[in-house]
């Protein structure tokens, strides 16, 4: 490998230029703004808990790689990524090597074959999105990675010192990459089918295999970390994993069992998948792809093998992983494919005439190279802020000291843990997570995160806790009276704060769905939240402002949700001045709303886009139109012309 170290290093730099071009400058949807909040204060994430990454994290914020801790841990995720890239190399020429012994091709052929492909990875749309914003797939591709490697090694070893050692670091790095992500598992039948070969062919002595399993107990230790944690109660912690069985409710994803193993409604369907393999790895490296998965097939079945069973369980489990960000569970798929690429390349430059094999080589970078002009545009995140403006935008109404009910993790909740816990944004406002609140953690954890509410409420909050038990052992199946139970918990929290401390909903809360929430108040919406009023108590002035924010230049589907939270609202902020009878006001809301519409091109092709956000448009259009024909009305005569009155 001496001779040959430039290439993969020079796919960990370009890699890492592309990466560090396209990052995410700022919190990106989903869990961006959780993972960062959680290294920076040793927290505990959503469930596993993740607890390597969560370290790595917290001593990779100590770099000086960037100004604000976000963009430190954005290009953590790069790092790795292009990490990735470079150790697909070394693993794919490992794996050429092994697979295809004795044929007639170079080790400089096979190098660059690796190197192609690890370029043609490296650009493949999905991997390359792992590397743009903080994300634990961009580590959990370095482990996959380094474990085929690790287990192509071992397979090839002869002497029997330098096999142990290889066998030692192999389940060391399973038991770290479990300790980052328990679908490691996935990888598990493609290892064992290789080392099962060799030790039942060599009758490897069992106390061996023991021992070289061993370090796969010190790296799946660091699971430790969190009932450890817990104990010290981190302000970032879902759930409380002090217990055995917290632990295993964390380590088996209780909360989330339901997404696992079911249709795909939210993400990308195992069709969506294979049809959309072209045109995420640029066209040129498919028919590579199918030759070299051919030539695998014929020349070592074991290894062709070994390849499938690392495919299939992965992404069979990204597909039926009901989640919005399941895509990313497809990354193990498109490593298997640039493999078979790297075979196919080798193939192609094999069968190239001497002479001309210098002119074939320059010619090389043209089969990863359309991927990188393919997929730039949709993966080039560097103008991301619409997460930080809209999160901006919904704070710019609500008052100090305020009590704020939020129902979306994935564009509110998640990222205000970190403005909040790690910027110092708005720490007077107190959020309330609607998921932590119904799973009982969150409200378990008022009791010393915020006595001064806890006490208050302490008795409808109990009476929840207890019936929640009931119902998750399975002694109650009073599905009904549970969630009377919760919204009377809420309820109360709602009424005996609200003389203190102002109300707030996020728009999600529809008064349809929540009817027992706040009786006896009545909601305004102001600005991007709804504000809770006492029955006969007169509503606060607002006035006209315009949301700034900067849209986002790609499709995505929680982009949808944001726009839609800016069209609804803006849409009953209209309607509530026009009741007023202020309709000029109700117009230069409504044409605020408006403007929220990208248009067709960034619409996502989940429900809100396709869907929800047309036929908002559409309503906010007709309510326009009848503000122009009924500007004579007033009062209740105006509102109740409308469909879904506040």
């Amino acid at each position: 490998m001496k001779r040959y170290w430039p290439i993969p290093l020079v796919v960990f730099l370009v890699s890492l230029a592309t990466y560090l071009l396209t990052l995410t400058p700022t919190v990106d949807f989903i869990d961006s703004g959780e993972f960062a909040a959680a290294a920076h204060t040793l927290g505990i994430p959503h469930p596993t808990g993740y607890p390597l990454f969560t370290l790595l994290g917290n001593l990779w914020l100590r770099l000086p790689v960037a100004a604000r801790p976000i963009a430190r841990l954005n290009v953590m995720s790069a790092f790795f990524a292009a990490l990735a890239a470079a150790l697909f190399v070394v693993f794919a020429n490992s794996f050429l090597k092994a697979s295809t012994p004795g044929t007639r091709h170079g080790a400089k052929i096979r190098w660059l074959a690796s190197g192609i492909g690890g370029l043609v990875l490296a650009w493949s749309a999905v991997f390359w999105e792992t590397g743009t914003t903080l994300e634990v797939y961009s580590l959990h591709s370095c482990f996959t990675i380094l474990l085929l490697l690790l287990a192509v090694f071992y397979t090839a070893e002869r002497d029997e010192k330098r096999e142990t050692v290889i066998g030692l670091l192999l389940f060391l790095a399973l038991g770290l990459s479990f300790a980052n992500h328990l679908t490691t598992g996935a990888l598990l039948p493609a290892i064992a089918l290789l080392l099962l070969g060799k030790w039942i062919g060599r009758k490897t002595p069992a106390g061996r295999i023991i021992l070289i399993m061993l370090p796969f107990l010190l790296g799946a230790a660091l699971y430790l970390y969190l009932p450890l944690r817990a104990a010290g109660r981190p302000v970032i912690m879902w759930g409380e994993p002090k217990t055995l069985k917290a632990l295993w409710e964390n380590l088996t994803v209780a909360d989330f069992r339901h997404r696992l193993l079911s249709g795909q409604s939210e993400g990308e369907t195992l069709l969506d998948f294979f049809v959309r393999i072209p045109r995420r790895t640029g066209f040129a490296p498919v028919p590579l792809m199918l030759a070299g998965a051919i030539l695998l097939f014929r020349s070592s079945k074991k290894y062709f093998s070994f390849l499938l069973l690392a495919f299939l369980p992965a992404t069979l489990y990204a597909a039926t992983y009901n989640v919005g960000d399941n895509i990313f569970y497809y990354a193990t798929g498109y490593i298997c494919l640039a493999v078979f690429a790297a075979l196919g390349i080798r193939a192609l430059l094999g069968a190239v005439p001497k002479k001309r094999l210098a002119a074939a080589v320059l010619l090389l970078p043209a089969l990863a190279l359309p991927a990188l002009f393919i997929n730039y545009r949709a993966v080039d995140k560097s103008g991301n802020y619409f997460v930080e403006d809209y999160v901006r935008n919904v704070f710019s109404t609500i008052e100090p000291g305020a009590i704020l009910f939020a129902l979306d993790c994935q564009i509110l909740v998640h990222p205000l843990y970190y403005y909040q816990h790690v910027e110092g944004f708005r720490p007077d406002v107190l959020v309330l997570s609607n998921h932590g609140l119904e799973k009982g953690w969150l409200a378990k954890r008022l009791k010393y995160y915020r006595p001064e509410v806890y006490e208050k409420s302490a008795r409808e909050i109990e009476f929840y806790l207890r019936a929640l038990e009931r119902v998750s052992s399975g002694e109650d199946r009073d599905g009904g009276r549970l969630k009377v139970l919760y919204y009377r918990m809420l309820s109360s929290i709602i009424s005996k704060n609200q003389e203190t401390r102002p109300i707030y909903l996020t728009s999600e809360f529809d008064p349809n769905h929540t009817p027992l929430l706040h009786p006896g108040f009545r909601r305004v919406p102001e600005g991007l939240v709804w504000k809770l009023y006492r029955a006969g108590e007169t509503p606060r002035e607002i006035p006209y402002r315009e949301f700034a924010y900067r849209e986002l230049a790609y499709p995505h589907k929680d982009a949808d949700a944001v726009r839609h939270a800016y069209m609804y609202m803006l849409k009953e902020r209209a309607r509530y001045e026009a009741a007023r009878g202020d309709h000029d006001l109700a117009r230069r809301w409504l044409d605020q709303g408006l403007r929220a519409y990208p248009g067709e091109p960034l619409l996502s092709e989940h429900t809100n886009g396709t869907r929800i956000l047309p036929n908002r448009r559409r309503e906010l259009l007709e309510i326009g139109r009848r503000i122009e024909n009924l500007r004579g009305k007033r009062g209740s005569a105006f509102i109740n012309s409308f469909p879904g009155g506040t």
